[in-house]
């Protein structure tokens, strides 16, 4: 089994969690594009030899992934899976530390050591979270992959608010809600070892969310941050929403329901999306695509409204969207489709002046 090149043992068929070994090909892009953003942060930087962690290695795809851009960790509580981590390597002819521990352990034997440190986890990510504080270096870089989106995009809100302590909206932007929930409880848990999580690219793909910051050792910053937790507001009547408590609803006076804590801030930094377009390498097209997409709404903070639910809602035509984004273009408004969906669209342009272009 190959992938981009590289040579990796792994049982074949559809992964299930019950593999020895487990390998998903459907997270390509997730590793293409973890690649492409740790050899933007390294270069940004300026870290030469950077450590990088890969504490549930499975096959070792992810590990191997990194192999040149520093010196590789790989870790597996699974001792089928390091035979085919060190399988790998041979065969790879790449050299890596290879550890049989708990992943929790692994990185608690590290602390402040690592450059990066990628959790790739089958489910939450939340019980690698203080660990991975702990074992993140003072200028850092972490990705987070979570498959549990059903509870944070309200399917299960009382699971969710007993892993993450927030509570979701079953909605037509739900994926966004639950990737703004995930980002607070990766910014929070930083926070208590006094370590600033900022997102550089964050995305929600498939059935995976993808959580990816810088990590700093700034107090001041991180309570700079901490205006970057709060709630969102939604209304059910109209389709109206705002990063911001309200009671009543701006566009029909309804009473609004609210998500969250969740993080209000910037979901991408276009600074650091803009630097990653850069290294794609050719082929890898949808991968590039995806963080193309990113790229153009990291700017624009109001949830992306999904036209087909809002048409619905209010009795219109659904209209072509690419019509819609150049007509609120031509009125000044900051506008972009969304990698959220295909229906979707985001702009901070008020929800009158859109139902009004679509009308």
């Amino acid at each position: 089994m190959e992938e981009r090149g590289l040579k990796i043992f792994a049982p074949e068929g559809e992964p299930t969690k019950s593999d020895e070994v487990f390998y998903n090909p459907k997270m390509t892009e997730n590793r293409d594009i973890s690649v492409i953003a740790a050899k933007t942060f390294f270069a940004k930087a300026d870290i030469e030899k950077p450590n990088i962690a890969d504490p549930l290695s499975g096959t070792g795809i992810r590990g191997l992934r990194y192999s040149q851009l520093g010196e590789l960790y790989l870790n597996d509580a699974n001792p089928n899976a390091v035979e085919s981590i060190e399988k790998g390597l041979e065969t790879n002819n790449t050299e890596a530390e290879v550890s049989n521990d708990d992943a929790n352990v692994f990185l608690s034997r590290m602390p402040n050591f690592f450059h990066f440190i990628d959790i790739d986890p089958y489910g939450p990510f939340t019980e690698f979270l203080d660990s991975t504080a702990r074992a993140a270096n003072y200028q850092s870089f972490v990705g987070l992959t979570a498959t549990d989106n059903s509870a944070p995009t309200g399917s299960y809100p009382t699971v969710c608010r007993r892993r993450y302590g927030s509570r979701p909206l079953k909605n037509g932007f739900m994926h966004e809600t639950s990737l703004r929930i995930y980002i607070k409880e990766v910014f929070r848990n930083f926070a208590r070892y006094d370590k600033c999580f900022e997102p550089k690219i964050c995305f929600q793909y498939k059935h995976y969310t993808r959580v990816m910051g810088r990590v700093t050792e700034s107090k001041r910053r991180t309570n700079r941050n901490l205006g970057n937790i709060g709630y969102l507001s939604y209304c059910n009547e109209c389709g109206w929403r705002k990063l911001e408590r309200v009671e009543k609803c701006e566009h029909c006076d309804s009473e609004v329901q609210i998500a969250g804590p969740l993080w209000t801030g910037k979901i991408s930094d276009s600074r650091f999306t803009e630097k990653m377009l850069e290294h794609f390498p050719e082929k890898w097209e949808t991968s590039r695509e995806i963080v193309e997409l990113i790229d153009s709404e990291a700017e624009i903070l109001t949830p992306f409204y999904d036209l087909h639910e809002l048409c619905s809602r209010h009795g219109l035509q659904v209209p072509k969207r690419d019509k819609v984004i150049q007509t609120l273009e031509r009125k000044g408004y900051p506008v972009s489709r969304t990698h959220f969906g295909p229906r979707g669209l985001r702009t901070d342009a008020p929800l009158e002046d859109i139902l009004r272009i679509i009308d």
